[in-house]
């Protein structure tokens, strides 16, 4: 006869176990951020999720403290140097992956050797080659001096653009061409160049749609032979194959202009672009043009809605060329035979006239390695698609929490803004600052305390440079900031990038901006 067994219920013991684990959890979230940075633990925030972000009472609050010169903890950091990002393609179109990092090093307290001087060298410290027409050779200090500010009308919950040009009229002689498309023989053309924060072309397909949808217009205008995020852009169908990239950012010496790749053919290369019909006006287009280079005398083929075929045999050039088609075209095809020597820099899907909106996007650019735009190249480029408006979206791979001198970085981008105005002489340019970006402090998500230094940095390069500001954050600011974009879904929980949803706020912000001129 088998003895008893006393079987004991531990089941309470579970409850009371797991309370304890979330009594504790919660516990740890109170433990000031610098007790566990003072034992060599980086603070992380377990309940993020529930965590409502910053409020206008917290965002205007952080404004006076940065705008008072309050020295974060642990004395002012200065950015010295940007490293060149990682820009290796991901096949998942990963776009909130880090991709760029920030060395800095603690600044002198005044007090004991003052502001060291900056001796960093830079991709500018060599005279930038100039092109056939004259540069604009007046001095930044003569220039603020006789500028006169023009900003959109004040209208009610609109960001103004602010125009700093020579003579305050940068902005309404571009909204003038805008107000002439119907009488124009070619297309207003806007380029976007920018980062991560608007690949895949988000925020430019809503601005691409509104302005299409006012002033006429269709396709999607500029894309690459190959993209990281063709899978995740949905305002084109992209297939390629067998292509080579070279991008801007990690090769200082090739021929480049504002699309910052090219691509080099195999024989059995190819790419496909399809319209879309997640937006307005992009479902098919007029006219489709190759861009590209030919040293040797190769063979393009096209086939136009998987039935027309066109061939062009190349002539030998070191020059930029392209290959029109004016069909209605939904999808082409292109392929490239006797390859050697062939260089593609892109295809514009658009239409003759209205309105064309260029995404340049490369996904980590810091901004300052656009200096290295070959001028040549970029006035053929200019030539063949000529550009009335170029938009420059930077600074958010550059930004950091402690961070809020950006003297390096501002002259950096000086260079690049006066190197594009030499390469684009005539066109109106905009900075358009960084958006809101948010970092835990003692629980809750603020807005990092560089964004405001980077955004007045921005303003201070277009206030030098002679053009036009958009400031972004301002834009988000009003809208809640980055807590609440998140809240809302319009934006990811790294509280760093929008999301389509965010995209098309900002967009639209950035419309009514123009819409404003004049009013």
């Amino acid at each position: 006869m088998r003895p008893s067994v006393d079987m004991k219920n531990y089941i309470r013991y579970a409850f009371g176990l797991a309370l304890l684990v979330v009594l504790m959890t919660v516990g740890l979230n109170y433990i000031p951020e610098n007790a566990v940075r003072a034992v060599g633990l980086k603070p992380v925030d377990i309940l993020a999720d529930l965590n409502e972000g910053n409020t206008v009472a917290n965002l205007d609050q952080l404004v006076g403290e940065t705008e008072a010169g309050r020295r974060p903890e642990g004395g002012e950091y200065v950015a010295r140097s940007v490293s060149e990002p990682d820009t290796v393609a991901s096949a998942a179109g990963d776009s909130t992956r880090a991709v760029s990092t920030i060395f800095v090093e603690p600044e002198p307290e005044p007090e004991e050797t003052g502001r060291a001087a900056d001796t960093t060298r830079t991709l500018f410290d060599t005279a930038l080659p100039s092109v056939t027409a004259p540069a604009d050779t007046t001095a930044a200090e003569e220039r603020a001096g006789a500028t006169t500010t023009q900003t959109a009308q004040p209208t009610q919950g609109v960001i103004p653009i602010m125009d700093y040009s020579s003579d305050g009229n940068m902005l309404r002689n571009f909204m003038g061409k805008l107000g002439r498309t119907r009488q124009m023989r070619r297309p207003v053309r806007i380029g976007f160049m920018g980062d991560s924060f608007i690949e895949g072309d988000l925020l430019t397909s809503d601005f691409r749609e509104l302005m299409q949808t006012r002033y006429g217009g269709g396709g999607v205008g500029f894309v690459p032979i190959t993209s990281q995020v063709a899978g995740f852009r949905q305002t084109v169908g992209h297939k390629f194959g067998k292509w080579k990239q070279s991008s801007i950012v990690n090769n200082k010496s090739g021929a480049y202009t504002i699309s910052a790749f090219r691509y080099t053919p195999s024989e059995d290369s190819y790419v496909e672009y399809k319209g879309s019909s997640n937006k307005k006006h992009l479902d098919r287009f007029r006219r489709a043009r190759l861009l590209f280079i030919s040293k040797g005398q190769s063979v393009v083929r096209a086939t136009v809605n998987g039935e027309r075929e066109f061939l062009l045999n190349t002539e030998p050039s070191e020059a930029l060329q392209e290959m029109t088609i004016d069909e209605d075209i939904r999808t082409i095809r292109y392929s490239v035979n006797d390859v050697e020597g062939f260089t593609a820099y892109g295809v514009f899907l658009e239409n003759p006239t209205g309105v064309c909106v260029d995404n340049f996007s490369v996904r980590g650019n810091p901004g300052t390695v656009m200096g290295r735009i070959n001028p040549t190249l970029t006035s053929q480029f200019g030539n063949l698609s000529p550009y009335d408006l170029i938009i420059l979206q930077y600074g958010l791979n550059v930004v950091s929490s402690q961070v809020t001198d950006y003297s390096t970085y501002r002259k950096q981008m000086a260079a690049v803004v006066n190197h594009i105005k030499r390469c684009f002489p005539g066109v109106a340019i905009l900075i358009m600052s960084v958006g809101d970006r948010a970092t835990r402090d003692n629980g809750a998500f603020v807005t990092m305390p560089g964004i405001r230094a980077m955004v007045s940095t921005q303003e201070e390069v277009a206030k030098e440079c002679g053009v036009l500001f958009w400031n972004t954050y301002d834009a988000m600011r009003a809208a809640g900031g980055m807590g609440a974009f998140v809240k809302n879904g319009w934006a990811a929980k790294d509280y760093t990038h929008i999301s389509a949803r965010g995209g098309k706020k900002i967009a639209t912000a950035l419309y009514d901006a123009f819409q404003a001129t004049g009013k």
